[in-house]
């Protein structure tokens, strides 16, 4: 591993492979976190106020009444400042859940919403529908680092053998449709695996915390137990790195891959896979200045893996502010990487790599995952001020990854 001299500081690769580089229409609204109204304390979703009727036909009256000017004003949520556009286009508000109108299709991604779960295993060629993918089944906890039990479905966890047969996790996934799951080309990097004795066996999807099978959990409130069924350990059938993925360099350009299982898995509340930015709206989208989330068992603040999934929200940083922040350390970063976070201790870190890097939006009531970015790597100490972690840009390898889907 490179040493830096000014700083000290090394860049490392986000898995434990860290041995490489300094160490009101239909449309798809982004949600920025769950709010709750000043008045009536209704749960609601802080989005655009164009996205939600209710407030943006108070907003179009001619002779508004003083209540209803108290209403946008006790409303709003903050400022999308990412946007060029007018004032009244970049107002966020709290729109109550019983405001918001179900919408029947999304024209972000050009695919109706389909509320299956279940059944046969969908197509492996094909990438699952709205409302197949990306939906969560439980209220979100913003701010908290413990997810809840069916939280993040779609994560997956790299389970790797080393010498004297010895089972470990030391990569993260997604679950991208019945047979695939997407993740960092350098976890799957088989000369850098032989170096240390690795060998990549098998996925785990369905997990929650790795000390316990099953998993349960036991509600404050009413202290009814609820467990989740057994995860599943699936052999792997093919490694696919991108082709233009070089393991020496500094920059890790095109540090993404995929994994096909052995056999199709059924979507259930436990397993179940997040949407790819297939739309326009989420493909070219920058997200600078967005929250996002991200999950896994990585490194903490101990210094040792977490059991249990843990979530961080970070910020997305400008292109150029990254650039020139590793820059000052001879990397080179371009528009197919995305840079977030930055505030201390609070980052993803070695045993993360190849997770999602996750935006919330909403397609009518429904609130659904797109995966914006594949955790590549960052500063080490993790969680150091002022330096953000690099992520693969998922919606420049969109056509990459469904031209690497097979039946």
């Amino acid at each position: 591993m490179f040493m830096l001299a000014a700083m000290k500081l090394q860049l490392i690769l986000l898995g434990a492979l860290g041995a490489i580089g300094i160490a009101a229409a239909a449309t798809a609204q982004f949600s920025y976190g769950s709010c709750e109204t000043k008045g009536t304390k209704e749960h609601g979703l802080c989005i655009h106020i164009r996205d939600c009727p209710f407030l943006y036909e108070i907003l179009n009256i001619s002779q508004s009444t003083p209540e209803q000017r108290q209403l946008l004003s006790d409303s709003q949520c903050g400022l999308d400042n990412t946007r060029q556009s007018g004032l009244v286009q970049r107002i966020l508000v709290c729109c109550p859940d019983s405001k918001r109108r179900m919408q029947s299709a999304d024209t972000a991604t050009g695919t109706p919403i389909d509320n299956r779960s279940g059944g046969e295993p969908d197509p492996s060629n094909v990438l699952p529908s709205i409302g197949t993918c990306g939906i969560l089944f439980s209220n979100r906890i913003i701010g908290g680092t413990k997810t809840q039990l069916f939280e993040f479905p779609w994560m997956a966890l790299l389970q790797y053998k080393k010498p004297k047969d010895e089972l470990d996790f030391n990569c993260g996934g997604a679950l991208i449709n019945s047979r695939y799951v997407l993740t960092a080309s350098h976890c799957l990097n088989s000369s850098l695996l032989q170096m240390h004795g690795w060998q990549l066996f098998s996925v785990r999807l369905g997990e929650w915390d790795i000390s316990t099978a099953p998993d349960c959990v036991t509600e404050v409130g009413n202290k009814q137990r609820t467990c989740a069924p057994m995860h599943l350990d699936i052999e792997i059938e093919q490694r696919i790195l991108h082709e233009l993925y070089v393991p020496n360099s500094i920059d890790q350009m095109h540090d993404i891959g995929l994994l096909r299982l052995k056999q199709a898995v059924r979507y259930t509340e436990y397993v179940k896979p997040i949407c790819l930015p297939v739309g326009d709206d989420v493909r070219n989208n920058d997200f600078e200045g967005y929250a996002m989330d991200v999950a896994g068992w990585g490194v903490t603040e101990d210094g040792k893996p977490s059991n249990v999934k843990l979530k961080i929200t970070v910020d997305v940083w400008t292109l150029k502010s990254c650039q020139d922040k590793y820059r000052s350390y001879q990397m080179h970063l371009n528009s197919s990487q995305l840079c977030a976070g930055g505030k201390i201790n609070i980052d993803t870190c070695q045993g993360d790599s190849g997770g999602p890097l996750m935006v919330p939006t909403h397609v009518g009531m429904q609130e659904v995952f797109f995966v914006a970015g594949v955790t590549s790597y960052g500063p080490k100490p993790c969680g150091l001020q002022g330096w953000p972690g690099v992520y693969t840009r998922v919606g420049q390898y969109v056509d990459w990854v469904v031209s690497k889907l097979e039946i």
